[in-house]
């Protein structure tokens, strides 16, 4: 087998896969700060290019001839964190159907006692026309290649409090700095990237003031997130309650159409 030249945001996350004889994948990834927010909670978004990357392989392995798949919706419900010692997480995957323009899949990240942490679904939508796609199914596993810090660290993200948006609510703003190591195959910001940032920026609306004891993520893509220059993540709170928080998230291109949004949930008592 000839070596991997991947240098994608997965091995910088410590995700890692195999293939067994059946040619099914088994995906996993290493417990460590990159599963932590910059206040120390342990982080939903820290499991959101695990899961974009898990279950849409299911997706795309199963794509008509000639086309392409990209992620289109992606959706994470934390329900539990790891136990203290927890060395890895794992993924188990349940493919839905396809309608004939998107895929469907849904799965569960697990602890590696085989407790059930999330739950997620991705969809992906099936394209035509990505030139030389069928090298990228060609790409045999990888070494872990864990950048070490906080999970907004290794995602090269820098938050910081913005100025209010129309309405007067709390704003926060994430740069994500243009590493080359966050992009897709195709060269654009990679959606669980994007996916992870939204929850790290969104949350952060709320950490301050609340004990977070589980969260959700739900997330639209809607075109390509340009990486050749730094990508704001922009997140105002919809609604700052007693119990819970939500947050609206999006990320703009320089002509300032919408490129992804995601809503954050946030629970726990003030």
């Amino acid at each position: 087998m000839r070596e991997s030249t991947h240098t994608g945001p997965e091995p910088r996350l410590g995700i890692t896969w195999t293939e067994d004889a059946d040619g099914e994948l088994t995906w996993h990834q290493i417990v460590a700060d990159q599963v932590v927010a910059p206040e120390g909670r342990f982080a939903l978004g820290g499991l959101a290019v695990l899961v974009d990357s898990a279950l849409g392989s299911e997706n795309h392995k199963r794509r008509p001839g000639g086309t392409w798949t990209v992620t289109t919706e992606l959706r994470l419900d934390l329900l539990a964190t790891p136990r203290a010692g927890s060395a890895g997480l794992g993924v188990r995957a349940a493919h839905l159907g396809d309608d004939g323009h998107c895929l469907t899949t849904r799965g569960e990240v697990l602890d590696d006692d085989g407790r059930v942490l999330a739950a997620g679904l991705v969809k992906s939508m099936e394209i035509r026309g990505i030139e030389g796609a069928d090298e990228y199914d060609e790409e045999p596993p990888w070494e872990s290649a864990l950048v070490p810090g906080t999970l907004a660290e290794v995602l090269c993200l820098d938050l910081r409090e913005a100025a209010p948006g129309p309405t007067g609510a709390r704003t926060v703003e994430g740069v994500i700095a243009p590493e080359p190591s966050l992009a897709n195959p195709i060269g654009a910001l990679h959606g669980g990237v994007f996916a992870a940032a939204a929850e790290t920026v969104g949350a952060a609306l709320f950490s301050h003031e609340r004990q977070v004891s589980s969260s959700s993520l739900d997330v639209r893509y809607v075109r390509q997130i340009p990486l050749v220059g730094p990508v704001t993540v922009r997140a105002e709170a919809l609604h700052d309650g007693r119990s819970w928080g939500i947050a609206h998230v999006e990320t703009r291109d320089e002509r300032g159409r919408v490129c992804a949004t995601a809503t954050v949930t946030v629970y726990g008592d003030r």
